[in-house]
């Protein structure tokens, strides 16, 4: 449950101009969170699965390994697309921005089947740290930019939406069962509020660290830190999963009655964020007063 999928938010809050740092620090937090959580996720399916023994030492070992592994694996995929796509710049041939943004996409299957496939770390991780690295220094060679944006909008909004019409289908066909029992509609309930609770709790302490980091040196108020929280939407990731889970059910260590609850519970936290936080979030942003209309804007609107 612990992965955020912000794209809305943040869309909405660049919309209605919100401080840029506020933007950047949710999708740098959902970045970390999307690392974090498929990390935890491995270790304890792999746990769960009996596949192997772990204790104390080994799971923090384990899991640093597969962070900085997956990290400095990253950075180095990155870097040798990103001499590729500086070579591929020639502004005189028809077909560089085809090649460019086809190397993107060969810089992403690359990053995860290489972490995932041969030194068996965090792809997830990989993946972000060369398109960090990527992000960081490829748009000066880049031949056509709005191709690039246009194509990798594209290919995210279809994603996103075939693993939601995915997890749409399959959680239906499970409410329709007799699996689902209505204390567990109470149960979804107590989880979405405990989720919004222990975010705010955690970006709160988070506070003064927030501060430091923010590259203008700005404050991140109590204001910024609501908006965080109620922006925390859970998407494509817990769901993508959640249908793991429940397809493979920890080979055979958990019943199909609990795989099925693990998707419900999964699915019901993203309705129930799509439905009250990303429709309410406007409201909240305005009564706050975080976003800031400049003189033009407020011109043009009369």
């Amino acid at each position: 449950f612990a992965a955020t999928d912000p794209v809305a938010v943040v869309g909405l809050l660049k919309e209605l101009g919100a401080s840029p740092t506020l933007t950047a620090q949710i999708q740098g937090e959902s970045l970390l969170n999307d690392g974090t959580s498929i990390v935890l996720y491995t270790v304890a399916y792999t746990i769960l699965s009996g596949d192997t023994e772990y204790g104390f030492g080994s799971i923090a070992v384990d899991i640093m390994q597969k962070v900085l592994g997956a990290v400095g694996l990253g950075m180095y995929v990155g870097f040798i697309f990103n001499g590729w796509i500086a070579w591929a710049a020639d502004h005189f041939h028809h077909a560089s921005a085809l090649i460019q943004v086809s190397l993107t996409i060969c810089c992403a299957y690359c990053a995860w089947m290489v972490a995932e496939g041969i030194f068996a770390t965090s792809g997830v991780l990989c993946t972000v740290s060369a398109a960090l690295v990527l992000a960081d220094d490829m748009w000066r060679s880049v031949v056509h930019k709005e191709s690039m944006e246009h194509i990798w909008h594209t290919v995210e909004f279809i994603g996103n939406a075939l693993i939601f019409f995915l997890a749409g289908a399959v959680n239906g066909k499970v409410m329709m069962d007799d699996t689902i029992e209505l204390r567990d509609y109470g149960i979804l309930v107590l989880i979405y509020i405990a989720l919004n609770l222990i975010r705010y709790l955690v970006l709160k302490v988070s506070q003064p660290l927030l501060t430091r980091l923010s590259g203008d040196g700005s404050k991140v108020s109590s204001e910024d830190v609501l908006i965080m929280t109620w922006g925390g939407l859970r998407g494509a990731l817990g769901l993508a999963l959640a249908i793991q889970v429940r397809s493979n059910l920890a080979n055979g260590h958990i019943t199909q009655d609990e795989g099925d609850r693990v998707l419900f519970y999964t699915g019901g936290v993203a309705c129930l964020t799509l439905v009250l936080n990303a429709t309410t979030c406007p409201m909240l942003v305005n009564y706050l007063g975080v976003a800031k209309t400049s003189t033009g804007q407020r011109w043009l609107l009369g």
